[in-house]
């Protein structure tokens, strides 16, 4: 695990954020991660990003059918 993902999770379980907030934590700590792999290239977490969005939007849409 990457040292930027278990800080967000041990920073969740200290301060126990709302459930809606715990999304946003380890989502934060999973761009920075892709972002200091990529060496400061921030086109591969806005990939990540891209991709996360749409198939979140279709995945509701399923659901809802």
């Amino acid at each position: 695990m990457a040292p930027s993902v278990r800080r967000a999770l041990m920073a969740i379980a200290r301060y126990e954020p709302p459930p809606e907030r715990i999304d946003e934590a380890i989502l934060a700590a999973i761009n920075v991660t892709l972002i200091l792999a990529a060496h400061g290239d921030d086109r591969v977490s806005d990939g990540f990003n891209r991709d996360l969005f749409l198939n979140g939007r279709s995945f509701s849409a399923a659901v809802r059918e």
